[in-house]
């Protein structure tokens, strides 16, 4: 490695290299700061995968010039270990689905398209469709609102809630299994919402809870988002991880009233690698896609950026065998699936 003194241009890189060294720290070390402490700083939080992919470039280009320099971003890169595996699963893990398992699907249908966000028509009944056709145990939807041609036949056991008699915006949870026991976490002052339902499955019973923390209000469009006032946009944004942080809290308040095992169907409207994901994943619980998905993990449309912020979570007792992604266009999210063992 050459010992010799950088040039202007190399000193003004890698001042740049440190900057973005210095922020992929802090995103590391964000997941553990509540949003409280600082709703601008845990927006950083959001760029971890950019700033990994930008360090790993730095470190590149430092080996190509057979400079020490490297060893700044790539000790940091690899040290992200942890995180790499929440942003890309590179190993298939998925076992095959056999006759003692049950599925669980998770979706945000936003509001079956009510207001033609998208050009498409019928989209009620090809979401109904589509779920015969991947035939899940349980269904649970963010976004939710009644809908006359939603067939769901297939279960006889469900719980919708609004927050209000008047209101149209949901939350549900559809099941073939019989529910036995259900309730509302109700989130103050906001159209979201978290509930669950208390499923018997021949001789286990198990909590399942649909969830839907609180939404950060911008527009998935790059362009769009350049228009916007920043200061507002940082602000608008920060206050709603400050409410996510509060709905986390009333949601593993709850977790610690039931001895069941859990299973956690989340829009988080946030990273697997944020505060909120961190905050659920302490209580016993893992992400059904690190363990058994594969690739990216894509749940959400953000222009070209491939997010994944729906999720589903298990308890650690219960065997996660298959986890599934699916591209299907009929909302701004994408479906989740993932499948079960039962107990013997």
């Amino acid at each position: 490695m050459k010992k010799a003194k950088l040039n202007f241009f190399q000193n003004l890189v890698f001042a740049v290299n440190l900057f973005f060294a210095a922020c992929l720290l802090v995103a590391y070390i964000l997941p553990f700061v509540p949003p409280k402490f600082s709703a601008f700083l845990s927006i950083l939080n959001l760029g971890l995968p950019v700033f990994m992919l930008i360090n790993l470039c730095f470190a590149v280009y430092w080996l190509l010039k057979l400079r020490l320099h490297f060893i700044v971003s790539a000790v940091l890169v690899l040290g992200g270990y942890s995180y790499m595996k929440k942003i890309f699963v590179f190993k298939d893990n998925a076992q095959e689905v056999t006759e003692n398992t049950f599925k669980v699907m998770s979706y945000n249908v936003r509001l079956f398209n009510a207001y033609d966000w998208i050009d498409k028509e019928d989209v009620e009944q090809k979401i109904s469709d589509f779920i015969a056709k991947e035939s899940p145990d349980i269904v649970a939807f963010q976004d939710y609102k009644k809908a006359p041609d939603l067939a769901m036949n297939a279960f006889p056991y469900s719980f919708e809630k609004f927050k209000t008699t008047s209101s149209r915006i949901g939350i549900a949870i559809f099941s073939k299994y019989k529910i036995i026991n259900k309730g509302s976490i109700d989130f103050p002052n906001t159209h979201n919402n978290a509930i669950f339902a208390d499923v018997l499955i021949q001789n286990d019973t198990l909590r399942v809870y649909a969830v839907h923390l609180e939404s950060l209000k911008v527009i998935p469009d790059v362009k769009e988002l350049q228009k916007e006032n920043h200061q507002k946009l940082i602000s608008r944004v920060g206050k709603s991880f400050v409410k996510q942080q509060e709905q986390t809290k009333m949601l593993t308040e709850n977790f610690e009233t039931t001895h069941l095992p859990k299973i956690v169907c989340i829009d988080m409207n946030n990273t697997p690698f944020s505060y909120v994901a961190n905050q659920l994943l302490a209580h016993n619980l893992e992400d059904a896609f690190v363990e058994s998905g594969q690739g990216l993990g894509k749940t959400f449309d953000f222009d070209f950026l491939p997010l994944r912020i729906d999720a589903i979570f298990n308890e650690k007792s219960i065997q996660n065998i298959n986890f599934k992604n699916y591209d299907l266009r009929l909302s701004d999210h994408y479906p989740i699936m993932a499948s079960f063992k039962l107990s013997d």
